[in-house]
C-alpha cells in the first residue's frame, strides 16, 4: 500500500473518537489572487472550456460520453445521509518538494543525503517549495485518486469549473462499469500494472486513478520523478468527486477470490476500504507514494503528513492494528497537510465501537457518544476543536460518496448520500450526472447538511 496509508496509520496515535486536530502551516499558490476557480495545466495555463457543451479543448474539443442513470443496489429503507465540512483550508507556508540536485547543491534545504537501498543508492534533495496562497492550498496542487478495496465502483466523475469563477462546472474524467473499457480522460495503474479498471477491488488491491495526460518524469522534470506507472497529470484547482460505490466485507463469497492479501493473513483482519487522495507528485516519485525521498512529510519520522500531505476522503482502519483503533464497520475522513498537522480522522476500534450499538438508518455518527449525528458536522481548520467525534457507518450496499474540493470557498465537503434519499439541494447532480452543472449547483452543495 503507497504511503497514504502509511498516514492513515499514523493517525492511529489519536485517542480512540478524538478528532486529532492541531494547527500549523502550509500552502501553494496556483489559484489566483482573487480566489477564482481555475484548472491549470502543467505549464500554470488556465483551461477553458465551452459552458454550453463542457467541451474541453485540450481534450480534443470533446466532453464526456452520453450515460444513463446509474442502477443502485440497495436493501431495506433508505438511510438519512451525511455531511462532514472543512472549512478554512490552505494557509501560506512550504513543503519539501523532490529536485533533481547533486550533493552539495544547497537547494536541498528540507533533505540532502544519500540512501542506500542495498541493491545500490540514490540522492535525495527536497527543496522548500514556498507557497503564498491560502485558497484550499496544498491540494489545489494536482492531485490523484487512491481507490482500495475491499471496493465496488460503479460510476465514476471528477467535475471542475470549465472558466470563471462563477460560471459552470463540466465533468472532467468519467468512467462507468457499463462501459468499462470506455473511460474518458481517466487513466488507471492497478494491481500487476493493469491498465483496465473493471470495478471491483478485493481486499488489500489498490488502483490508482489521474487524467490521460502524461507528466514528463525523468532527467530535468519538476518536480522531479524517476519515472513509474503513475506519470500522468492529476486534477488541480478545484474539483468535484462523485461515485456511486458499495464496501462489501472481504469475506463476501464474490469478493474473497479477488483478494490481494498476503499468504498468512486473514481476510477480517486486513478488510480496510479506503478512498484517498493525495498530491500527484507524492505518486509520482516512483515507488508510488514508498520512495524515501517524498514530499509527504517535512520531519523525518514519515508518518505526521506535515508536508504536502493528503486527503483520506473514506479511510477503514484494519483491525489488525488492534482493537482500541480497528474496526471495518467504521468509517474516518481526515485531513494531512503542513498547514493542519491533522484534523479530522478519528478511529474507534471494535473493543469500544460495536456497531450494533449504531442506528442502522444512520451514515453519519459520533463515535464519541456512540449515537447518530443529528446535523452534519463542520470542522473549522482555525479551530478545530469539537466535543463530536464524526465517522460514518460502513455501508454494504450502494451510496453516492462525494468529496468537493472548492479553492473559491476554502471548503473541502464529504457527503454520503443514499440512492433512495437524494436531498434537494443534490439533485441536479444526483442520480443522472448531467454533463455541466452550475455554480449554483456547487454552492447548494457546498451549503448541504445532511442529516437534515
Amino acid at each position: 500500500m503507497p504511503i497514504l496509508a502509511v498516514a492513515a496509520a499514523s493517525s492511529l496515535a489519536s485517542a480512540c473518537g478524538s478528532n486529532g486536530a492541531n494547527s500549523t502551516n502550509g500552502a501553494n499558490d496556483t489559484s489566483d489572487t482573487n480566489g477564482a476557480n481555475s484548472t491549470s495545466d502543467t505549464n500554470g495555463e488556465i483551461l477553458t472550456g465551452d459552458p454550453d457543451t463542457g467541451n474541453w479543448p485540450d481534450l480534443d474539443n470533446t466532453h464526456a460520453p452520453p450515460h444513463p442513470p446509474p442502477d443502485p443496489t440497495n436493501t431495506g429503507d433508505p438511510t438519512r445521509g451525511g455531511t462532514l465540512t472543512f472549512t478554512n483550508i490552505g494557509a501560506p507556508g512550504y513543503w519539501g518538494r523532490r529536485i533533481e540536485a547533486e550533493p552539495g547543491d544547497p537547494r536541498c534545504d528540507v533533505q540532502s543525503e544519500t540512501i542506500d537501498f542495498g541493491w545500490g543508492s540514490e540522492f535525495c534533495c527536497r527543496t522548500r517549495h514556498e507557497v503564498t496562497s491560502d485558497q484550499l492550498t496544498p491540494f489545489n496542487e494536482q492531485l490523484h485518486m487512491v481507490l482500495d478495496g475491499p471496493l465496488r465502483v460503479k460510476m465514476l466523475a471528477v467535475y471542475q469549473p470549465l472558466a470563471a469563477a462563477e460560471g459552470p462546472w463540466a465533468i472532467r474524467s468519467f468512467w462507468d462499469r457499463r462501459t468499462p473499457d470506455q473511460p474518458y480522460n481517466l487513466q488507471f495503474s492497478g494491481p500487476d500494472g493493469a491498465k483496465e479498471f473493471l470495478g471491483d477491488l478485493g481486499n488489500n488491491c489498490s488502483y490508482f486513478a489521474m487524467q490521460e495526460r502524461a507528466f514528463p518524469c525523468g532527467p530535468g522534470s519538476d518536480p522531479y520523478c524517476p519515472g513509474s506507472d503513475l506519470d500522468h497529470d492529476g486534477w488541480a484547482g478545484s474539483k468535484l468527486v462523485v461515485m456511486l460505490a458499495s464496501m462489501p466485507y472481504a469475506d463476501d463469497p464474490e469478493m474473497l477470490p479477488l483478494s490481494c492479501i498476503a499468504d498468512g493473513e486473514v481476510e477480517r483482519e486486513q478488510d480496510a476500504p479506503w478512498i484517498g487522495i493525495s498530491p500527484s507528485e507524492l505518486n509520482r516519485d516512483g515507488w508510488s507514494g514508498y520512495h524515501p525521498c517524498h514530499c509527504f512529510n517535512n520531519t523525518d519520522n514519515g508518518q505526521l503528513g506535515d508536508g504536502c500531505g493528503q486527503i483520506n476522503v473514506f479511510e477503514v482502519i484494519a483491525e489488525s492494528s488492534g482493537a482500541q483503533w480497528g474496526n471495518r464497520d467504521i468509517i474516518s475522513t481526515g485531513i494531512r497537510s503542513y498547514q493542519v498537522g491533522s484534523l479530522g480522522g478519528v478511529t474507534c476500534g471494535i473493543q469500544s465501537c460495536g456497531i450494533e450499538q449504531f442506528p442502522t438508518d444512520a451514515d453519519l455518527v459520533d463515535v464519541n457518544s456512540l449515537t447518530a449525528m443529528n446535523e452534519g458536522a463542520v470542522i473549522d481548520a482555525d479551530d478545530p476543536a469539537m466535543s463530536a467525534g464524526p465517522a460514518w457507518r460502513r455501508a454494504l450496499d450502494d451510496r453516492f460518496y462525494l468529496f468537493l474540493l472548492d479553492e473559491r470557498s476554502r471548503t473541502v465537503q464529504v457527503a454520503v448520500i443514499h440512492p433512495g434519499n437524494v436531498p434537494a439541494a443534490a439533485q441536479q447532480i444526483l442520480p443522472a450526472l448531467p454533463n455541466v452543472i452550475s455554480r449554483e449547483v456547487v454552492e447548494d452543495f457546498l451549503n448541504l447538511r445532511l442529516p437534515q
